[in-house]
């Protein structure tokens, strides 16, 4: 793929990696104009010999969720300007979103301030886990599960452990 959809939703390896570790990848699949990065593609395979699920991951790049090799003018600003704070594939994934006028999907904080200080639209994998959950995608039980496992095998940094809390009344 040469560019980003307009409107794209690009995932960083943290959100990827959280589906995989839940063996639950294919609601990604669903999301409008889903996306990755290169260098994201790369964090998952330098990772995959110590985390073997991501090649659960890994396995569903290309053929569900397009990998996109950004234009030498969003690498030169990725480079030049988000390296300085943050890991590539969310430098990566962020100017890739900026670009496309897109939602990034990290659960990264430092990504996350940056995106807003862009303008940038930014959710996390608890985001799209309550969008699965309204759409009817997910019960609110297998969210739960999933933030749970997210939280105690992986170590995932929640503001809270019980998912009920993130949905609205």
């Amino acid at each position: 793929m040469s560019g980003p959809p307009r409107h794209a939703t690009v995932l960083d390896t943290t959100a990827l990696s959280n589906f995989a570790h839940v063996d639950d990848l294919e609601l990604l699949f669903d999301v409008p104009r889903l996306v990755t990065v290169a260098a994201v593609q790369r964090e998952l395979e330098d990772g995959s010999e110590s985390h073997p699920y991501l090649e659960n991951a890994i396995s569903e790049l290309e053929s569900e969720i397009p990998v996109l090799v950004p234009s030498a003018e969003t690498t030169i600003e990725t480079e030049e300007t988000l390296l300085k704070t943050l890991d590539p594939g969310e430098a990566q994934a962020l100017a890739v979103a900026d670009v496309a006028g897109g939602t990034l999907v990290t659960d990264d904080g430092d990504a996350r301030g940056a995106a807003e200080q862009r303008g940038v639209d930014v959710t996390g994998s608890i985001g799209l886990l309550v969008r699965f959950v309204e759409d009817g995608q997910l019960s609110v039980e297998t969210a739960d599960s999933h933030l749970k496992r997210w939280i105690d095998e992986a170590g995932f940094r929640s503001p809270a452990r019980d998912f009920t809390v993130f949905l609205d009344d």
